[in-house]
């Protein structure tokens, strides 16, 4: 069965769909099959692994409103062993469209998930930079959630809402919904202000924070750039081991379960 892992903070510009493609990438690296969905309206997941949103026929958006199926939308992708479920602009109107035609609306994606027909060992979800309808359906049908923090100044200031999703998320609907881990990114150990928000972090989450933390790394934009994970682009790179650190990370800790 595979692990189900949500990308997740409120805020936006912390390396949510970055960490997102070159996670998935990394895993698959590791001979893991991964299916990443893009669940964020402005389709940065789909655009990072060489797709036009504009272009594709059905999405995550067909769907979770127009209960299209999920495995004919899946894309295969220039990185062996990941797939994708590609998003567009539509996925933005989703409260609207759902909003008479379902009684339970955060488990539209739970739901949707039990219908894969191909066996993956980990699906990775691509959060929008919000608290709303997409987000709560990655909570609800997620094993854990990942959390990405920059280092920079206001970053702890994102994450408290986003605990306080987790935990009602858990209260209500998904009891053994766990935090993955803290990750550390766009990290610049030249800088002061780096070093005392990776010790601040690491002093408050304590062992649900990764060992990697993801440099800033001109070869990640690049890659973003030219549609291809980093880890593909120039598998050398700094940002490119960084993200190879973090996938046996989350292996190590699946396996050691």
């Amino acid at each position: 069965m595979a692990k189900i892992i949500g990308i997740v903070n409120q805020k936006g510009g912390v390396g949510k769909t970055t960490t997102a493609i070159n996670l998935s990438s990394a895993l698959a690296h590791f001979r893991r099959k991964v299916l990443l969905i893009d669940l964020d309206p402005q389709s940065d997941a789909t655009r990072g692994l060489g797709f036009d949103p504009a272009l594709q026929p059905k999405t995550i958006y067909d769907v979770l409103v127009k209960n299209y199926d999920l495995n004919r939308v899946i894309k295969k992708t220039v990185v062996k062993h990941l797939e994708l479920v590609p998003s567009n602009l539509k996925l933005a109107s989703i409260d609207s469209a759902i909003e008479e035609k379902v009684v339970d609306k955060l488990s539209l994606l739970k739901e949707t998930l039990l219908t894969l027909k191909k066996d993956y060992d980990y699906i990775i979800i691509d959060c929008p930079p919000s608290l709303g309808t997409l987000n709560y359906n990655s909570l609800v049908a997620a094993n854990s959630v990942l959390i990405p923090v920059q280092c920079e100044y206001f970053a702890l200031e994102a994450v408290s809402p986003t605990l306080v999703a987790i935990s009602n998320t858990q209260k209500s609907s998904n009891p053994h919904l766990e935090i993955e881990g803290f990750l550390l990114t766009m990290y610049d150990a030249r800088t002061r202000l780096g070093i005392e928000i990776s010790q601040e972090i690491r002093g408050l989450f304590k062992e649900n924070t990764f060992l990697t933390t993801i440099p800033r790394n001109i070869s990640i934009p690049e890659a973003s750039f030219r549609g291809v994970p980093v880890t593909i682009f120039r598998p050398s790179a700094s940002g490119s081991l960084a993200y190879f650190s973090l996938a046996r990370e989350v292996i190590d800790k699946e396996e050691s379960n």
